[in-house]
């Protein structure tokens, strides 16, 4: 019975440490508990303020691209009203000057072809100079946007400044 007795004593004492690792085990988990309810908040914050700062960088791109967009319109105009000087001046000087051997049909003719000419010099210029240039920086916009989070506080920072 002695044999019978250590067998028995050696499962009394797997129980009870067992029983113990239990009960270590369940204290572990309401303390993970604990800290995961004393987290939470912190985390719903860190998270809200995340959203709102890239609703603000989003504003802020959002802000630039109109402003871009309307310094564009006023420069294209602003080509487009010189360039239509310059025909007009070029077209009176004609009328004025007119050469020898032409007649008023042909100057009329040759004056069209330089405005039609010049409206589509125009219109490809400010394409040129102003349409690709949105289509670049909203490129930009769009990459930072995808690394934002993965950017340090001095590049934010500098970003934020620039725009």
């Amino acid at each position: 019975m002695s044999n019978m007795n250590k067998t028995k004593d050696v499962r009394i004492a797997r129980d009870a440490l067992i029983i113990e690792a239990i009960g270590e085990v369940n204290v572990l988990i309401q303390r993970l508990g604990e800290l995961e309810d004393k987290t939470a908040p912190f985390v719903i914050n860190l998270e809200s303020k995340l959203i709102e700062l890239i609703s603000r960088v989003d504003n802020q791109v959002t802000e630039q691209q109109m402003e871009l967009a309307a310094v564009s319109e006023r420069e294209k105009k602003l080509f487009q009203q010189k360039l239509n000087a310059s025909v007009a001046k070029t077209v009176n000087r004609m009328v004025m000057q007119r050469a020898d051997g032409l007649s008023v049909r042909s100057q009329v003719l040759i004056a069209l072809t330089i405005a039609i000419t010049a409206s589509a010099i125009s219109v490809y210029g400010s394409y040129r100079l102003f349409g690709r240039e949105q289509d670049e920086q909203a490129a930009i916009g769009r990459a930072v946007m995808v690394v934002w989070n993965e950017l340090d506080e001095r590049s934010k920072s500098k970003i934020e400044q620039a725009y």
